[in-house]
């Protein structure tokens, strides 16, 4: 996501993927490139100015005051974004053949790209993170870290830090893990119950289930960041059941993000009003019936994105007419935007103006979050514990959920 940071047009490039290399994770697997919205069905991830939330447009204009372009009109284009439980919104200005890119939030705050410095374990003031990370060497069998090792510090826009380290290895691959400011591994990975800290532990073995099989320090633990929100998931098993409980990084019960279909009349009415308005602005004549069927992502983090696939009729330059599907979306509170595309959402979509949650990746394709719901094959689920049949606790041990 970038604020105020000139580019030449004719030097913009895709955006790859992480070639097997591992940034947020104890595994071996990337995390998909930066592109992508996640949604796919070829989402359109753009409006215009005047359509942009008044704090959008206000936001805005004080950027492109500060630094002296020219001022927007109602039909500039704005692009959709949305990456770690952050709606953006970016316009791109050209002014002097320099290529302008300005990104803000819901509240018009500018937002730009995380930075990343590095520093040596020795040097490390948090003393959180250090010990967090002699704990998982311990746990995990790897060599403790040496004073001279290298500890990435990524700093978001809002001032957050997370510390990136990788344990030596002899193989072709090393282990890497990811920790916040408190020491909390993030990310997406297992680890063993052991390296969290007392609250989390503490929480997640106080749920067992009644007749469950009690956790150990060596019970795994999923890891799951998505949406801005990273919860702490563990198995439990009795005879014929298998219950999953999830907790946040304070011990309090919580559930993962969900993917569900909803009909139009039940979503909250600021919603359908924008989604209305959206789509007759993309060429949609009709009023969009009680009964047509919506994508609702639950972010888990107190935002839904709601989403609807329409068709819509042109008439091409011979004089025949053609159908095409468009998709719009808007959370629960009538914002324009897109599905999460870190978590919730699913499928693939085309990079465009990927990158951290709406950044610029031009061209490309990126992957959805795909959601990690909550549904169960079981006897259901309530917040923060999910029980389902063996085979269902199977496919979630197969792909990490």
């Amino acid at each position: 996501m970038l604020s105020r940071t000139k580019f030449r047009p004719r030097y913009c490039a895709a955006i790859e993927s992480l070639e097997d290399r591992c940034l947020l994770s104890v595994s071996h697997h990337g995390f998909g490139g930066f592109g992508g919205f996640g949604g796919g069905w070829g989402h359109s991830s753009a409006i215009l100015y005047s359509q942009a939330p008044a704090a959008v447009q206000s936001g805005f204009t004080d950027l492109a005051t500060t630094d002296n372009l020219t001022l927007l009109t109602d039909s500039t284009t704005v692009y959709l974004g949305n990456r770690g439980g952050v709606e953006t919104y970016t316009i791109d200005i050209t002014a002097n053949g320099v290529d302008n890119r300005l990104t803000v939030n819901l509240a018009g705050k500018a937002v730009t790209a995380p930075t990343s410095t590095s520093t040596t374990f020795g040097a490390l003031t948090n003393a959180a993170v250090s010990t967090e990370l002699t704990t998982i060497a311990t746990a995990l069998n790897l060599t403790a870290p040496a004073s001279t090792d290298n500890v990435t510090v990524i700093t978001g826009s809002d001032g957050t830090q997370t510390f990136a380290y990788r344990f030596a290895s002899t193989g072709r691959h090393g282990t890497s893990v990811t920790l916040d400011a408190d020491g909390n591994p993030v990310g997406n990975t297992r680890l063993p119950l052991s390296v969290f800290s007392k609250t989390i532990s503490d929480a997640l073995v106080n749920a067992a289930p009644v007749g469950a099989t009690p956790l150990t320090d060596t019970s795994l633990v999923t890891v799951k960041t998505a949406n801005g929100v990273t919860t702490y998931s563990a198995i439990f098993t009795s005879t014929g059941t298998v219950t999953t409980v999830t907790v946040d990084n304070t011990g309090t019960l919580t559930s993962l993000p969900t993917t569900t279909i909803v009909q139009f009349s039940t979503i909250p009415t600021a919603a359908q009003t924008e989604i209305q308005t959206l789509a007759t602005a993309k060429g949609y004549t009709g009023t969009i019936a009680g009964t047509q069927n919506v994508k609702a992502y639950n972010e888990a983090n107190g935002t839904t994105v709601y989403s609807v696939r329409l068709p819509v009729s042109k008439t091409g330059n011979s004089g025949g007419t053609f159908t095409f599907m468009i998709q719009v979306s808007s959370d629960q509170s009538g914002n324009p935007t897109v599905p999460p595309s870190d978590g919730g959402g699913e499928g693939f979509g085309f990079g465009g103006f990927g990158g951290f949650g709406g950044g610029f990746g031009f061209g490309g394709f990126g992957f959805g979050g795909g959601g990690c719901s909550g549904g169960s094959s079981g006897s259901g689920s309530s917040t923060g514990t999910t029980t389902t049949s063996p085979a269902g606790v199977i496919f979630r041990r197969l792909f990490g959920f």
